[in-house]
């Protein structure tokens, strides 16, 4: 299906390439509010007293919106206009960053952390619509792979930044510092967006037809699969990668920096992951292959990550596979939002469900594996849920495959 009326592979154009890269760069800056938390976490303990299990919530509690209104969120921004939300998206984590650099305590921290979760869906369900609107079809594939590095990118930068922001200006010069990013990057897309008509917001449409397109959206097999799978690999990235900071220093006695550093490069390697998954894509392999290897891979190398009889070399080993091969699922997940969608006009609504099932899993995880790490005194039980979620990944592509050769 083509991107828009006039955008088609005959006409073999080229992809505006400069404007995609603007778009996905808002979610790169947008995302540096998911890479902001781990490195920081250990100070931000001390600081503020918490324990193991809100400090999960520190990691997860930023999913609670995605988690009850991603369809949602997705469904008004087909209806009301995604270069709105993209920009409005940028403000809301701006605000909500600079009033959680003010908290004094948990609770308000913890609050912030869900308004900067609100404005990151927005932008996460409503700009690769705006990539979809813009790119022509042949280029679809690889232009919602690149996208989908936009986690993994801004995660890695900030959390290679943040040792030295936090040595000279702390956790929450570091918080203050996103405030002015955020705001100056959403002037940037304000302004290089203004005029183009493929982001012209129409008439709102009416609540009832709002509803309507959610609940088409939401009982639509294709889109849940896809959400359950997004999720099941969401658990388990997140948690690796948000706890990875603390288990380098409790099992190697490494210092945060070093930990920051290390935590950064594995995050990095999930970009490569992401372009391949857009390159087998375009080559033919299935979607369905692509998310059973790397679902096998990510449990296998789990029971490695958290075995206290292996070297730190192979643990860490373990961990920029378990990354890289991992990387294979975002793009075969989000490439497949324009394919599954029940109608072109709700890929942004698509894409919010696929954001919902990321979040369920990433809300999960940080708190029931830090709960289940307290209680046995040690991290050799993480294999055991990791690698569960790792299963059920395989047994959904399986369905994945049976779903689409039904279509």
């Amino acid at each position: 299906m083509p991107a828009n009326g006039n955008t088609t592979c005959e006409q073999r154009e080229t992809a505006p390439w400069s404007l995609i890269l603007l778009l996905v760069g808002a979610g790169v800056v947008a995302s540096f509010q998911v890479g902001k938390v781990p490195p920081m976490l250990p100070f931000i303990r001390m600081e503020l007293g918490m324990n193991l299990f809100l400090a999960g919530w520190m990691l997860s509690i930023f999913s609670i919106t995605g988690l009850v209104f991603g369809s949602v969120i997705g469904a008004v921004a087909d209806a009301f206009g995604h270069r709105r939300f993209v920009l409005w998206g940028l403000v809301c984590q701006a605000a909500a960053s600079f009033l959680g650099s003010l908290a004094s305590g948990a609770e308000l921290l913890l609050l912030t952390r869900v308004l900067e979760g609100f404005g990151f869906f927005m932008i996460a369900a409503a700009a690769p619509a705006m990539i979809f609107r813009i790119t022509p079809v042949c280029h679809h594939r690889l232009a919602l792979s690149v996208w989908s590095c936009y986690v993994p990118a801004g995660v890695a930068v900030i959390m290679l930044l943040a040792p030295l922001l936090e040595f000279r200006f702390g956790w929450r010069g570091l918080w203050q510092a996103n405030t002015v990013i955020l705001l100056a990057y959403g002037f940037w897309v304000m302004r290089a967006t203004r005029g183009i008509v493929a982001f012209r917001g129409g008439k709102p449409l009416p609540w009832k037809t709002v509803f309507e397109n959610i609940l088409f959206t939401t009982t639509a097999k294709g889109p849940l699969l896809l959400s359950a799978i997004f999720g099941s690999y969401a658990l388990q990235w997140l948690t690796v990668m948000g706890f990875l900071p603390i288990l380098l220093m409790e099992d190697h006695g490494l210092d945060p920096a070093t930990a920051a550093v290390l935590t950064a490069v594995m995050v990095a390697m999930n970009m490569p992951g992401n372009l391949a998954g857009g390159w087998f894509l375009q080559k033919g392999v299935r979607r369905w292959q692509l998310i059973s290897v790397a679902s096998l891979v990510m449990g296998l190398c789990s029971l490695a990550i958290y075995s206290p009889h292996f070297s730190f070399a192979v643990r860490y080993g373990a961990c920029l596979l378990f990354s890289g091969v991992g990387g294979l699922i975002p793009s075969s997940v989000l490439s497949g939002a324009s394919i599954y969608a029940p109608s072109r006009n709700l890929v942004a609504a698509t894409n919010g469900l696929f954001i919902q099932g990321a979040q369920f899993g990433q809300l999960v995880g940080p708190p029931v594996l830090g709960l289940m790490v307290s209680g046995a005194g040690g991290w050799h039980v993480a294999p055991w849920f990791l690698g569960s979620s790792a299963a059920l990944g395989v047994m959904l592509s399986f369905w994945l495959r049976a779903f689409s050769r039904s279509k």
